[in-house]
């Protein structure tokens, strides 16, 4: 399983922490760029970034062009979860329901279409008690794909019982 973290603290630092390895895709920077545009574009100081160490949390394998897309949808699952407790934790403040809520440019938290219910990030991430947690289990899925080629090159898709059963 992939899980990907994401934390905010009550003093309105942003964590995001996943066990991949960043080997040279950006996949550190592309989880710093996201979290803080599905934030509000939360000023990039706010976020930190934990990537590519054993205890963290457990995910797939570092591979190359493959590791940012997939800890990018992880990562952006994870902030999704944590904003959904945050807004439960607002709505009260604003008097609005959670599901009414949105993060505005800033990381403010305010209602949809009502520009007068608001409350800046940081007063929105005191009403934290010392942090909230957003995590996204996703199963890894393997992915095994083989092609056998006839006598003129002709390339077939094949399964890996197929594989067994001709071998």
């Amino acid at each position: 399983m992939i899980v990907a973290q994401v934390k905010i603290y009550k003093d309105g630092r942003v964590e995001a922490l996943i066990g991949s390895q960043d080997i040279g895709g950006g996949a550190r920077t592309v989880i710093l760029l996201v979290t803080s545009s599905k934030l509000g574009y939360l000023p990039l100081e706010k976020v930190r970034v934990k990537i590519g160490d054993t205890d963290l949390p457990r995910s797939g394998t570092s591979a190359g062009s493959s590791t940012t897309p997939s800890v990018t949808r992880e990562i952006t699952a994870a902030v999704e979860e944590v904003k959904r407790r945050l807004f439960e934790l607002v709505a009260p403040e604003l008097g609005a329901g959670a599901a009414d809520l949105e993060i505005r440019p800033g990381g403010k938290v305010g209602g949809r279409g009502d520009a007068a219910k608001e409350l800046d990030w940081d007063r929105a991430t005191r009403l934290i008690s010392e942090s909230i947690i957003g995590h996204v289990p996703t199963e890894l899925k393997e992915v095994a794909i083989y092609y056998h080629a006839d006598k003129r090159g002709k390339l077939t898709h094949v399964t890996l019982d197929d594989c067994e059963r001709s071998a």
